[in-house]
């Protein structure tokens, strides 16, 4: 069936003329269900038309609507029919549609006499004006600008002649905070038509499950069609795990990287190298930039790009430009790519390490040769067992189209806070009950009870941002500014602009608290895959030069993309069942290999290998101790349960446990040994349903709610935004919130975000029926490749054997003169020939300080009968040198003759307890990490 044929001439006549001939599946599917004027969810795979699908039977409606009411047929719409109001409300996650599709969204309207234009953030006042004199037809906006369109007097009569909202990448919006402001704008929209409805159309990417997005899109009442347009075409992921080669080893110290990684790094090379155009996912900024550095480093002539939102507007328009001209063979990028950008003709997909969740690997895989005709293919390169087994679980899922399912958060009470401010803004007083029907409408909040409601309606009475006089509330002098400082769900961190000094250009964002920890006059950091030095710390922006150098890596805010409990547990299945299901797994050889080998590994040395239904509970040895519970449950339901295992021996102990969690481990750090029996008795003596009250009083003292009340505060206005978080005290923050709709927010939202009850509660209860087996055993092969290594990529704080070695080379070929405190004789000696311990040829002393060839000055010292103060000091230092040499030896030697380090330091490090060599020299690698920042103080 040709749809096209349905539409109005004139938009025949245009798509012929632009090229278009036939409709896509999902317009061949969608545009009839519009034109009959239902509410439908559109989920199809990106590059398929969605928009077109949506607007295009829209327009004919618009052109038959304008000719019937001018009482003949015609081209276009009148200017009258244009200026009546607002019609078309296009709704979209990010600040405007990709540029391809816009520019051919304004060229059809020019031709159709449509009025379009674009609202947001950063529209001229001019132009925001002007849409409030004359609006558009058609207005593409934010969920963020939506609310402020509500606040103008002319614009909100504009509003009531919306006859249809397009929701676009609506499936991003449906989780969180931001999504429930949207939901409550659309029932606040319905009002402001009096009732009147106004046709929903979403657009989604696949989810797996759909009937829960129609739900949040629809609203209470209303019936939303699903079209799930099923495209068949194939897919094609596998997963590699390239072994090093002698080259990566020998490039690996000069890319400041593990061989492992640089062989990674080089099968992404070789890859994009045998493909036209292709995009290198990262699950994190900071990983981006890591790996993009280290391609510069290794050869700067590559045509290596970078994106991600921390990166200036103009640099990731740039670097879209320089991908879509061919000037770049690939993108290194994080999810700032999942959605509508157009990035024209990428033929291939990479992934680096797994892509944590099955949905976000079909998006990006779907990036590369998604149109109709083309199979994506994309390839997982992993940089250990964990990373194989995790990417290759979820590339068969991926390509067996079982997705994680979408679920829709009740009642944000911030946002309830948000909205009612929002209200005011539009009409005050108001009507409090009446308000309270409009929220019930909206899908999130289905269930939010009045007395909730009212509860936080009284905080804001209490923060003096609104007079309440039943029946009706209204705003006091503080809510305009509230609403103007929180009109935007997404949480409050300030930013700091990178400028560049060579060209006055700025290259991007970095976090508040990536400021605070790192930023001062000549430290280093990377962004745009650069390294830049720090010139000069202004307000509000950074001022930075490049180097040729490797930076730190800046930290950005809500990166951690959590792996679900389906995934981890099927990577508890695999590795239970390894040699009978392998081949049922996109895996390469080189891939299976190791991770089989890291499975015999564990059964060879004795140990059981933790799996879905076993749970296993090791020791470590190190000072302090700590215990690892290796759980195949996913990075949720593991948190839950490290914060109830880690609260439960707190209790006992009378101290502190810390907790590191992975999707396959919970660490709890310990102030000292406790017999492993207590992790199995707390696991099979705490009751399910006792589990949600005990995490509710856990969390009130969890660093984690406090830095959540923080942001939490700011939407209740109980903090104003501009205040930085260091001058909050976050106990009083605490103490004066206790048992308020805000406080009870905070603990919501971090269970969340962060935790899984159901499931947690749902694995108490098969662990206490024998379903889930715990064994307790010594620290094995697995155990320790979750305590040794992080997720994170490369973070120069915590170097990688490859960068410790190299250090440990360059110190112990070093020439230390050693002197005897006792006879005064002196040697030369290399560091690396030195025994562990040793004392004086000729006297047998072992009181020997180390000191550099060229210090003689003060050696004279120790034969000068009268010192001045200063000398004696220095008498001092060596003394305390060889008391160090004396009882640590060679390490001691070490120590003293790495950059920047004196006795005093060296004592302090060497009084530490330490797992292995590698730990000692990781101290070491940070105490001259240390120095060189600090050291211009001291020249």
């Amino acid at each position: 069936m040709d749809v096209f044929t349905s539409l109005h001439a004139s938009l025949q006549e245009i798509l012929g003329s632009d090229g278009i001939s036939e409709p896509t599946a999902p317009q061949i599917e969608a545009i009839p269900k519009i034109l009959e004027g239902k509410n439908i969810l559109l989920i199809a795979p990106t590059g398929m038309g969605k928009t077109e699908a949506a607007v295009l039977p829209l327009f004919h409606k618009l052109l038959t609507a304008s000719e019937a009411t001018s009482g003949g047929a015609g081209k276009g719409a009148s200017e009258d029919t244009s200026t009546k109001g607002i019609k078309i409300l296009y709704i979209t996650p990010l600040r405007a549609l990709n540029r391809d599709m816009l520019a051919r969204l304004k060229s059809w309207c020019d031709r159709l006499g449509i009025s379009i234009a674009v609202r947001h953030g950063d529209t001229p006042q001019k132009e925001r004006s002007r849409q409030a004199r004359s609006p558009p037809s058609m207005l593409i906006t934010t969920p963020e600008t939506v609310q402020i369109l509500f606040t103008g007097k002319r614009l909100r009569e504009h509003l009531k002649f919306v006859e249809y909202v397009v929701v676009d990448e609506v499936h991003e919006l449906s989780e969180d905070e931001r999504g429930a402001q949207l939901a409550l704008a659309l029932e606040r929209l319905a009002a402001l038509k009096d009732g009147s409805e106004f046709q929903r159309i979403g657009l989604s990417a696949t989810v797996g499950t759909p009937e829960e997005l129609a739900k949040f899109l629809g609203g209470m009442g209303r019936d939303v069609e699903i079209i799930k347009v099923e495209i068949e075409k194939g897919m094609q992921i596998n997963v590699e795990s390239p072994e090093p080669t002698l080259a990566d080893e020998e490039l690996a110290p000069e890319l400041h990287s593990e061989p492992k990684t640089i062989a990674c790094i080089r099968r992404c090379r070789e890859l994009i190298e045998e493909h036209r155009a292709t995009l290198l996912f990262v699950n994190t900024r900071d990983n981006a930039e890591g790996i993009a550095a280290r391609f510069r480093l290794w050869d700067e002539s590559l045509p290596i790009g970078i994106h991600h939102g921390s990166l200036s507007k103009d640099v990731r328009i740039q670097m879209e430009d320089e991908f879509k001209a061919e000037q770049l063979k690939a993108l290194i990028c994080t999810s700032s790519l999942e959605l509508g950008i157009d990035i024209g003709h990428a033929d291939f997909s990479l992934q680096f390490n797994s892509p944590r969740q099955v949905t976000r690997l079909i998006q990006r895989v779907g990036r590369a040769g998604h149109r109709i005709s083309e199979i994506s293919r994309g390839t997982i390169i992993a940089t250990n067992p964990d990373e194989i087994a995790e990417g290759t679980v979820i590339a068969r899922r991926a390509m067996a189209g079982e997705l994680e399912e979408l679920v829709v958060r009740d009642s944000p009470l911030s946002v309830v806070a948000n909205q009612l401010i929002s209200t005011l803004m539009t009409s005050s007083p108001a009507n409090a009950k009446d308000a309270y029907r409009i929220f019930r409408r909206a899908y999130p909040f289905k269930k939010l009870s009045f007395k909730k409601y009212e509860s936080v309606l009284g905080q804001l009475f209490e923060r003096n941002l609104v007079w309440l006089e039943d029946p009706e509330f209204g705003k006091r002098r503080g809510a305009m500014e509230y609403f103007y400082d929180n009109i935007s769900m997404i949480p409050d961190e300030k930013t700091y602009r990178i400028v560049d000094i060579t060209t006055r250009s700025v290259i991007g964002t970095l976090d508040e608290r990536f400021v605070a920890s790192y930023i001062e006059p000549y430290s280093r950091f990377i962004v745009k895959g650069i390294s830049w030095r720090v010139v000069e710390l202004e307000p509000e922006a950074v001022l930075v030069e490049p180097v040729h150098d490797i930076g730190a890596l800046p930290s950005w805010i809500g990166e951690e993309i959590p792996v679900p409990f389906e995934v981890a547990q099927e990577v508890g299945r695999l590795r239970a069942n390894f040699d009978t299901i392998a081949d049922d797994y996109p895996m390469k050889e080189d891939a299976r290999a190791q991770l089989g080998e890291y499975l015999a590994d564990q059964s060879a040395k004795g140990f059981l290998i933790p799996s879905d239904v076993l749970i296993t509970i090791e020791p470590t040895d190190t000072r302090p101790p700590a215990i690892i519970v290796n759980a195949c449950f996913g990075s949720k339901v593991n948190e839950t349960l490290g914060q109830l295992l880690s609260a439960l021996i707190a209790s006992k102990l009378g101290s502190s446990v810390g907790i590191r969690v992975d999707p396959y481990r919970i660490i709890l750090e310990l102030p000292e040994k406790i017999p492993l029996n207590h992790i199995q008795e707390h696991l099979l003596e705490t009751k399910p349903d006792a589990l949600e009250h005990l995490l509710r009083v856990i969390l009130k003292n969890s660093s984690y709610l406090k830095w959540q009340m923080i942001q939490i505060a700011r939407k209740f206005g109980a903090i104003r935004k501009e205040i930085d978080h260091t001058r909050v005290s976050l106990s009083k923050l605490l103490d004066s919130f206790i048992d308020t709709p805000l406080y009870y927010e905070s603990i919501e939202k971090t269970i969340w975000d962060r935790m899984d009850l159901a499931r947690t509660k749902d694995v108490l209860a098969r662990i206490q029926n024998g379903e889930i087996k715990l064994e307790i055993g010594r620290l094995s092969p697995i155990g320790y490749a979750g305590y040794e290594t992080r997720r994170e990529l490369m973070i120069p704080e915590r170097a990688d054997r490859t960068i410790l070695q190299a250090m440990q080379r360059r110190i112990e070929a070093e020439v230390v003169r050693l002197v005897c405190l006792h006879c005064g004789r002196t040697q030369r000696a290399v560091i690396k020939n030195l025994e562990d311990k040793f004392k004086c040829t000729i006297c047998g002393s072992v009181m020997q300080a180390a000191v550099m060839p060229y210090d003689t000055d003060s050696i004279k010292l120790l034969k000068k009968k009268e010192l001045t103060e200063e000398e004696a000091k220095i008498v001092k230092r060596l003394r305390k040198n060889a008391n160090l040499v004396m009882e640590h030896g060679k390490r001691a030697v070490t120590a003293l003759a790495a950059r920047g380090i004196g006795p005093d330091k060296a004592a302090r490090i060497l009084a530490k307890q330490y797992l292995d060599d590698i730990e000692f020299l990781r101290e070491i690698l940070k105490a001259e990490i240390t120095y060189a920042r600090t050291k211009r103080f001291w020249d």
